[in-house]
């Protein structure tokens, strides 16, 4: 019998799956969020006296609270501190929530030894400092760390929900020749999928592990399908080009100015949200596989073919995206 496991940022995307597969395994699980609903569990992570207090009794922690996406405490200041109180409480296993945003701006085959030095901005910089936090506390307990894709699924705001209210907008293109890149996609379901396998395995499990879809589509046939799952109108126009890109960017920070004042620009903002942008442009032409082997030799395999999952994601739009 697994014991009990302490799941962090439990009200996220991912938390939540994760909270719902262990609980649909039987496990015993502690949900912790930072606003807990009605009878919910309350764990500030940068509050090492509520660490202290919810860890006792703990044998396993899946630490997926991220924060805000301009504050990186959470990230970097939150596992320093989750990872202290599990130390401090004798947990015997740590999941981290990673990213491949780690390693940047990468092509080809990329696994778990490539570098990891020129991170994909502040985000992929703040993951790179919590995997030292978790590396360095590894003697201590088991440390898993999770590197997954781009996580999708209904309810994924950056990689479903986006692209679904630009095709419905109408005017998303079809990316043809410049959608061949590789679309590194893992459900949801699949990634909480591996981290209840490695939480429950029957020796704790170490290492750092790349989690990838059952399948990898290029850029347009994954976003061809999601138009035609949910019958979005027909596309007109194209890509940006430069002069559009260098718009986009300064509306953006236009409209990060209004926001951090208080206000906000709408018309800004749905520009900036139909536009894609340069490294979206880039990243639908960049050929690029993220290597799991190493997940796939713990036994665990992903089941989440694209096909099922943009029918699942349709089905949720037609039910109003509940």
């Amino acid at each position: 019998m697994t014991g009990k496991v302490l799941v962090t940022g439990a009200g996220g995307f991912v938390g939540r799956r994760v909270v719902a597969a262990l609980q649909a395994a039987g496990v015993p699980v502690v949900a912790a969020y930072r606003r807990p609903p009605a009878g919910g569990r309350a764990l500030d992570v940068l509050d090492p006296k509520t660490l202290a207090v919810a860890m006792p009794g703990i044998e396993t922690v899946v630490h997926t609270a991220v924060g805000g996406p301009r504050d990186t405490r959470v990230i970097v200041d939150g596992t320093r501190n989750t990872l202290a109180a599990a130390r401090a409480a004798g947990v015997k296993r740590f999941v981290q929530l990673s990213s491949v945003a780690v390693y940047g701006a990468v092509h080809g085959h990329v696994d778990e030894d490539t570098p990891i030095d020129r991170p994909h901005g502040a985000y992929g910089a703040a993951k790179v400092a919590a995997e030292a936090a978790c590396h360095a506390a590894a003697d201590a307990m088991a440390v898993a760390i999770m590197r997954p894709t781009l996580i999708y699924g209904p309810g994924s705001a950056a990689w479903t929900t986006l692209y679904l209210d630009r095709l419905l907008d109408g005017g998303w293109p079809v990316l043809g020749a410049a959608g061949q890149g590789d679309a590194n996609l893992v459900h949801v379901d699949d990634l909480a999928g591996f981290i209840v396998h490695l939480a429950s395995a029957a020796a704790p499990v170490s290492g750092v592990f790349n989690v990838n879809g059952a399948d990898i589509p290029t850029w347009d046939a994954y976003l061809e399908a999601l138009r035609d799952a949910v019958q979005a109108p027909r596309p007109h126009g194209r890509l940006p080009g430069r002069p559009m890109l260098i718009a986009r960017k300064a509306a953006k920070a236009l409209g990060a100015v209004a926001e951090r004042a208080g206000t906000s620009l709408a018309p800004l903002d749905r520009f900036v949200a139909r536009i894609p942008s340069h490294d979206e442009v880039a990243r639908f032409r960049t050929p690029v596989r993220y290597a799991i082997d190493r997940m796939l030799a713990t036994g665990y395999r992903p089941r989440m073919s694209v096909a099922q999952a943009v029918a699942d994601i349709a089905a949720w739009d037609r039910a109003g995206r509940p």
